[in-house]
């Protein structure tokens, strides 16, 4: 599922200003790394831009074009970086698309700025009234090969889905006048990965798709039991014995036949796993710390926003001590390394091969009951977590990095309890994501 993604916020501040700035045609240039390139197409992640001056635009009846002292320097640029290219620029109205004129010059563009770049994809945009139209070009078998991009984002404090459709439904008459059209239209185009079917993850996939979510990847590995009956609200006693994903694909089916649903197995500790490089946002419901590391370090090394919601219950106290945490990972933001969410010894032991793991076991090690685990826990931290969603896409508000969730509350003052954490700083050093941010963003003008 192809993307362009913006994963700093002033990379785009930069490029939109620009195009909007002035009534005559402009152009901007994004340096881009690739993360995958499937059968969908490219997923890029922009690492900088280039702004081109209007003195470097020569300009006739027929219309604009980049003088070649200007188009050298970008790509020289992109040949020493070893990067992409994604070409942008403006049109005076909307809804943004290529002209007659644009056509006529893409693919020679495109053939040549490919074979420059070794082969990395090439892309080209249109910004209009806000809103982007964008293609990718790849050499396949000899000729270029052709495609739109499914999603071009903004990451930051606020989400924005530059290449949106309109989502103006009956269905969702009574919740755009709070979400706003626009927000509809991102909940609608967004590409959404929740990993894990279970206690939490089937209430993510409910909501999710009640909002108007279209376009899911389910990731699980196991099958319904008699024991998840109290708390899996996809599953019903028909399901026993069924693949969680199989249950809640038809689950999400049933609610919006118009919907896509991708099902695949859970996350390994080693594998690649570029599905999850092609989602617009990642939702972890898994209930271990190694699942848990690797979907951080995976969403840390792609830029992909990640939000993920734990549960826990002490059993071993009278009376229990109930609670649950969200927290919410995204670009330049601190990740779960950093603010001490994961135990060690578990994410250790699920990176060792299974004989060890058997030895582990054998020795007393991550053995034990399964703790408890009750429905109205886990729907009240998902219904949190999805409030933190709904606010990152309308913008309403910047989300909350964490929410920490207490169902026992002050003696003095019983009732459950939301409260949102003020910390939202980054550990030097960690090594997840202080390799992947840098203290300042930068982007070039000419």
């Amino acid at each position: 599922m192809s993307t362009l993604r913006f994963t700093d916020p002033a990379h785009w501040d930069a490029v939109e200003n620009h195009l909007a700035d002035a009534p005559a045609e402009r152009f901007a240039f994004a340096l881009t790394r690739t993360l995958t390139d499937g059968a969908d197409g490219p997923v890029l992640q922009v690492e900088d831009v280039e702004l081109v001056h209007d003195g470097e635009v020569e300009r006739d009846r027929t219309g604009s074009t980049i003088a070649d002292a200007a188009l050298d320097r970008v790509h020289n640029r992109a040949v020493t970086g070893q990067q992409g290219l994604v070409e942008f620029h403006s049109h005076g109205h909307g809804p943004p698309g290529f002209s007659r004129t644009d056509e006529a010059a893409l693919y020679p563009m495109a053939k040549y700025v490919v074979d420059l770049l070794d082969g990395r994809p090439y892309g080209a945009a249109v910004w209009a009234e806000g809103a982007v139209h964008a293609d990718w070009f790849r050499p396949v078998d000899g000729t270029i090969q052709r495609g739109a991009f499914r999603s071009v984002t903004v990451v930051g404090d606020r989400f924005r889905l530059l290449n949106a459709r309109n989502a103006d439904e009956v269905r969702f008459s009574r919740q755009i006048p709070m979400l706003t059209r626009a927000g509809q239209a991102a909940l609608r185009g967004l590409r959404v990965a929740v990993v894990g079917g279970g206690g939490t993850g089937s209430h993510a996939i409910i909501l999710l798709a009640y909002l108007g979510i279209r376009d899911f990847l389910l990731l699980d590995d196991d099958v319904i039991e008699t024991s998840n009956l109290n708390r899996v609200v996809t599953a019903e006693l028909a399901d026993i014995d069924a693949p969680k994903t199989l249950v809640a694909k038809r689950r999400i089916l049933a609610l919006d036949p118009d919907a896509t649903v991708q099902t695949m197995p859970g996350v390994t500790p080693f594998g690649d796993h570029p599905e999850l490089l092609e989602v617009d946002l990642i939702v972890g419901c898994v209930d271990h710390d190694g699942p848990r590391h690797r979907l951080n370090e995976l969403a840390v090394d792609a830029g992909v926003p990640y939000i993920d919601i734990g549960t826990g219950v002490d059993a071993n106290i009278d009376p229990p001590i109930t609670g649950a945490r969200v927290a919410f990972v995204l670009s330049g933001g601190p990740c779960l390394s950093c603010t001490d969410e994961l135990d060690a010894a578990e994410v250790a032991r699920w990176y060792k091969p299974a004989e060890q793991q058997n030895l582990d076991r054998a020795h007393g090690y991550g053995t034990g009951e399964p703790d408890p685990s009750v429905v109205h826990l886990n729907g009240l931290a998902v219904n949190a977590a999805v409030a933190e969603i709904v606010t990152w896409i309308t913008g309403a508000r910047p989300p909350a990095p964490r929410l920490d969730i207490d169902l026992d509350g002050d003696p003095a003052l019983p009732g459950t309890r939301i409260t949102p954490s003020c910390d939202t700083t980054r550990r030097p050093g960690c090594v997840v994501c202080s390799w992947r941010y840098p203290s300042e963003p930068s982007t070039s003008a000419a």
